[in-house]
């Protein structure tokens, strides 16, 4: 939305129009979120009820509503194993205790994991000194609506977004517009 030009009018709340007419003759709704404080919280609050939801996907940064019957992919654990990293009160030993016992229950679980794999996404996570993404409840609970739709897909690397991206469930049957592309 930051692309468009500002509709000329101070009477009318430009936001909530500008929103209304993209979303509604929007094919798809994609919405990629890294941290709260990006404000884009009107806009999903927005799209998480009809008519746009059912057009709708997020692709949070970090997310993960991660108990252990929610385990069930690499993706969960590493999120899982991030929060664990970077917790402010726990020692070396602690972190690589706890994580250790994630993977291990992921892989009680029958989650054919590789625990280097979850090592080495922490080791980049750690050596850029980026932190996990975080949210607020209400983000987390509009996330958890997407996810318990199969609309939501977590992502840490960009790598992994432009994967999740490029597998986007689509609208059946396909837009025009994709139609002709590929002609």
């Amino acid at each position: 939305m930051g692309d468009l030009l500002e509709l000329p009018t101070d009477r009318l709340n430009t936001f909530d129009i500008m929103l209304s007419l993209l979303a509604t003759y929007s094919d798809y709704i994609v919405g990629v979120f890294e941290k709260e404080s990006g404000g884009e919280a009107p806009e999903l609050g927005e799209i998480d009820d009809p008519p746009y939801f059912d057009k709708s996907y997020v692709f949070p940064r970090d997310y993960a509503w991660v108990t252990d019957e929610n385990l069930d992919s690499t993706q969960h654990v590493i999120q899982a194993a991030l929060e664990i990293v970077f917790a402010d009160d726990l020692s070396e030993e602690e972190v690589q205790s706890k994580v250790e016992s994630l993977i291990e229950r992921a892989q009680e679980k029958g989650l054919d994991i590789d625990e280097q794999e979850v090592w080495d996404v922490i080791d980049d996570r750690t050596n850029e000194d980026e932190e996990p993404a975080t949210y607020s409840w209400v983000h987390l609970n509009k996330f958890r609506k997407f996810e318990l739709h199969e609309r939501c897909f977590p992502w840490t690397t960009e790598d992994e977004l432009r994967t999740e991206v490029d597998e986007l469930p689509s609208p059946t049957p396909r837009p025009e517009w994709e139609e002709r592309e590929g002609q």
